[in-house]
């Protein structure tokens, strides 16, 4: 060879990974090269080092913990799943609704009141939108504020409240 070895040579041969023709023509330019044999003995040094090192014991409690963390996840995945499933008739019926109203003898009527209360309200927009542009800080703020009552509302709803009772 006529370069140095790289590296990743270096570190292959020390630690037994380099092998084959590549590994003895490695080991020939070691002894040929007094830089190659110097950091050689680093890595083997290194390596032996590295080898005598033992893995750390996981603590005591590192199976409870471990199956207290998936407990809680399928307790999590459990409540989910639930709240999908008792999500599925409300959608069904909703869905039933609108096909109803879609399909029942009368629909030109629906759509005509549909078609009339969406022109109100852009008409009352439109009056509206400058009040709107005027008051935008304040009824943002009273958005959040409502939308956050809500959201807690539906959180209590959604979520069952477990109790804790004291038997003695």
């Amino acid at each position: 060879m006529t370069t140095h070895l790289t590296e990743t040579e270096l570190q292959g041969l020390a630690d037994g990974t380099l092998r084959g023709p590549e590994g003895m023509d490695a080991r020939e330019h070691c002894e040929a090269c007094p830089e190659c044999a110097t950091e050689l003995s680093s890595y083997t040094a290194l390596s032996t080092r590295l080898s005598a090192l033992r893995d750390p014991q996981p603590p005591p409690d590192f199976t409870a913990a471990v199956l207290a963390a998936v407990e809680v996840r399928e307790v999590h995945l459990r409540q989910r799943r639930h709240t999908l499933i008792a999500a599925l008739p409300a959608a069904a019926m909703a869905i039933f609704a609108i096909l109803g109203w879609t399909f029942s003898i009368g629909p030109a009527a629906h759509i005509d009141s549909l078609v009339e209360g969406v022109t109100v309200l852009r008409h009352l927009m439109g009056v509206l939108g400058p009040v709107f542009e005027a008051a935008r800080l304040p009824l943002g703020l009273g958005a959040f504020v409502f939308l956050a009552v809500v959201l807690k509302a539906l959180s209590r709803t959604l979520r069952p409240v477990e109790r804790v009772t004291a038997h003695g």
